[in-house]
């Protein structure tokens, strides 16, 4: 497979995903490429800065920090693979300096170098609470019962001090309810999943005096379990002594089942929701690490349907793509159990079997799906007869490419269309 240069992986990324997130996320959001110059942003990150789009590119990320050793560090860090937050102080167009959290995402994972995703959490709102906090508990009780997050405070023994009370419209309790939370132990209401995870967080949190966000599901009464992001922010007193615990909850479930929804449609086809060739691939990738690994075998089954223009030419393409939509759902029906299949485009699909080495094997799925798609396909206007040409490939050697693998399967699809259709042919590759 061929990969463009890293610059350009870095300006290429605006896939239907990320525009998506682009637009929904609050948070300033920077593209930069592995050295650190800025290659795009999100209109967060203007409002942010107070700079233009246009002012951001092309110069370094550290022009507008203003703790530059800091963030060197961090940066550096990422690129080895270490994934942290950091405080910075982001230095505004006005001259005015902005407490961020700075975290760095690879846009590829399996290649820092193609660039990073730099998220930019203003911490203005929650340093302002901490501060009045400090200053006095009853200005951080005025404020707390005001904000729509659940602001809870914890002390050293990780007793409850105050729960807000925007806790009982974001997770449906009574204000008994909450009164019993109070004398529950510690994350209580958290799912257990993530119980562990909270205590690390809390933890170190502490250790170090540097704040937390993680993502965790906590039982809502009526909902179940929601998807909520907790920030934590530990409080120490003059002689830095911890003193408590900050933590602001949020119900992120929305926006959760938004990203889920962009996820969904970035790895399957819209027409028949089976996995696209993004996934296909993906999937691939992972039996050739295990042919690698282990010598676990797979096999590959290519087909389409033969002279499927004639269908779109004679009832037009609402009743092809009807056709289209029943051969997805047989296919998907002879092999869940085996692998999955895949809608490469139009008319083709294909099939990718795990752990499957012998001929046998694959001419009892092939036969299958012949004798699944063979039936009659009963559509709005007319019922439909269709035969399918297929091409296999049983996967054995090791350190190949995934386009070596398919190409040996369309070789293999190849062969039938030479022979006249409505066959099927097996390679070994």
């Amino acid at each position: 497979m061929k990969h463009s240069p890293n610059s350009q992986n870095a300006k290429n990324v605006a896939s239907i995903n990320d525009q998506t997130l682009f637009k929904l996320n609050t948070d300033a959001i920077l593209i930069i490429d592995h050295v650190g110059i800025i290659q795009n942003g999100n209109a967060a990150s203007e409002k942010i800065s107070g700079y233009s789009l246009n002012e951001l590119k092309n110069q370094s990320f550290l022009t507008f920090i203003e703790n530059k050793e800091q963030a060197k560090a961090c940066f550096a860090n990422m690129m080895k693979g270490i994934m942290s937050e950091t405080r910075i102080q982001l230095l505004h167009k006005s001259g005015k300096q902005i407490n961020c959290l700075v975290k760095c995402i690879p846009i590829n994972e399996s290649d820092f170098k193609n660039g990073l995703y730099l998220i930019l959490k203003d911490l203005s709102m929650y340093d302002s609470l901490i501060s009045k906090y400090r200053q006095s508990e009853l200005n951080f009780q005025i404020i707390a019962e005001n904000v729509q997050d659940v602001i809870i405070l914890m002390n050293q023994q990780r007793q409850y001090l105050y729960v807000s009370p925007s806790i009982q419209q974001m997770f449906g309790l009574d204000s008994q309810t909450v009164e019993k939370l109070l004398q529950k132990d510690p994350f209580y209401y958290n799912h257990p999943e993530y119980t562990e995870l909270l205590e690390q967080s809390y933890i170190e949190a502490r250790k170090t005096g540097n704040p937390f966000r993680i993502i965790i599901k906590i039982l809502h009464k009526e909902k179940g379990w929601v998807w909520t992001e907790v920030k934590g922010t530990p409080v120490f007193d003059d002689e830095n002594n911890f003193r408590q615990m900050v933590l602001v909850v949020s119900d992120i479930s929305a926006q959760k089942e938004k990203q889920d929804q962009l996820e969904y449609y970035a790895y399957h086809d819209p027409l028949t929701g089976l996995p696209n060739r993004r996934y296909f691939e993906k999937c691939l990738t992972e039996c050739i690490e295990k042919l690698n690994l282990k010598g676990q075998t797979f096999s590959l089954i290519l087909f389409d349907i033969d002279d499927f223009k004639k269908i779109n030419d004679s009832w037009g393409h609402e009743i092809g793509d009807q056709v289209i939509q029943e051969v997805a759902n047989r296919t998907q029906h002879v092999v869940v159990e085996q692998g999955i299949a895949a809608r490469l485009g139009g008319d083709e699909f294909i099939v990718l079997l795990y752990n499957c080495h012998a001929e046998e094997e694959v001419k009892e799925v092939i036969h299958k799906l012949q004798n699944e798609l063979l039936k009659e396909i009963v559509t709005e206007k007319k019922t439909i007869e269709i035969t399918n040409s297929i091409g296999a490939t049983i996967c054995r050697k090791k350190h190949m490419s995934e386009t070596y693998y398919f190409k040996s399967a369309d070789v293999a699809l190849y062969e039938v269309k030479q022979k006249g259709k409505n066959q099927y042919h097996i390679n070994y590759s």
